[in-house]
């Protein structure tokens, strides 16, 4: 006979207040024609609209999705206006490639300060 466990929770305190950032997102989309490693701002799909890719200084974060499905960042480089897929095998012809880019806007964490942007910071400490 099995007996049952109780769960202790522990409740803490928390200090300070938490904030909810506001964030800001685009998504560059092509479609892979089966042989190119390089896509540029000319290559997006215009039923998606009209995002350029931006420089990845300007931006928090960049996720890859390829026939939707997550890339890790070792598969890839971007530059301003450009694309670079950096894995031995190529998508198929066809196959969706999204680019998404996500800028959170608010105030500066501690690990940023004296910087220009929030953009720019990628520090993982708490937002003050």
């Amino acid at each position: 006979m099995r007996l049952k466990r109780k769960k202790r929770i522990r409740k803490t305190k928390q200090s300070g207040s938490l904030r909810i950032l506001q964030a800001k997102t685009a998504v560059f989309v092509t479609f892979s024609d089966g042989f190119r490693r390089i896509y540029r701002n000319r290559d997006q799909d215009p039923s998606y609209g009209r995002v350029r890719i931006p420089d990845p200084r300007t931006v928090s974060y960049t996720n890859l999705f390829v026939n939707a499905v997550l890339q890790p960042s070792s598969v890839y480089r971007v530059s301003r206006g450009k694309l670079k897929l950096r894995s031995p095998e190529l998508p198929e012809k066809g196959v969706p490639i999204m680019l998404q880019f996500v800028t959170i806007l608010g105030k500066h964490s501690r690990g940023c300060r004296g910087r220009k942007t929030a953009t720019t910071c990628r520090s993982p400490h708490k937002v003050r």
